[in-house]
């Protein structure tokens, strides 16, 4: 029986992780529903989840949180605007759902991508746009396009990666 509540952690860890790909606090979720796993065992089981694995998954959660902000914030330090940080913000929201939809005609895989490429093409524009509006040159203006669409490349790719680690991690500490 417990081979099926380990399937079932599993399966909802890693649907939880699909919401870090749509930049919605999937890692949370993970470490919630993993909480609420280990809590639904006592320690004398074989499925139990201890308080050891619970805090590095905590530690995890937060420093995909704290890779997120700092590569995404890079635009800012690079000598962006607030105001072009904003519509960076912005468009990395609606080109991930413009992305997810145009790919999603391959299954999975392709709105997987769609979801982060779209964000970070739609984190350029709308750091090109924003800058733009308040009267930069086109050249320095995508220069900053260009580091907010690595910013948040490398923040979703960092934060997706620490999503697998959490899914593998807990799932591990459930079986052994």
């Amino acid at each position: 029986m417990s081979v099926l509540y380990v399937l079932l952690l599993f399966i909802l860890l890693s649907g939880s992780a699909c919401f870090t790909l749509m930049a919605l606090p999937g890692n949370w979720l993970i470490l919630v529903i993993t909480f609420l796993f280990s809590m639904h065992f006592p320690v004398a089981s074989s499925s139990h989840i201890g308080w050891g694995v619970l805090i590095a998954m905590g530690f995890l959660a937060i420093l995909g949180e704290v890779l997120e902000f700092l590569l995404g914030a890079a635009s800012l330090t690079r000598g962006g605007s607030k105001r072009g940080a904003f519509a960076a913000l912005v468009g990395s929201i609606v080109g991930s759902v413009a992305g997810g939809a145009l790919l999603s005609i391959i299954p999975v895989l392709g709105t997987a991508v769609g979801l982060v490429l779209g964000a970070a093409l739609g984190a350029m524009g709308g750091a090109v746009l924003g800058e733009r509006s308040l009267g930069r040159e086109l050249s320095e203006s995508f220069r900053l396009g260009k580091v907010a669409f690595w910013g948040r490349l490398l923040g979703s790719v960092a934060k997706i990666v620490i999503a697998g680690l959490l899914v593998t991690l807990a799932t591990f500490a459930a079986i052994v």
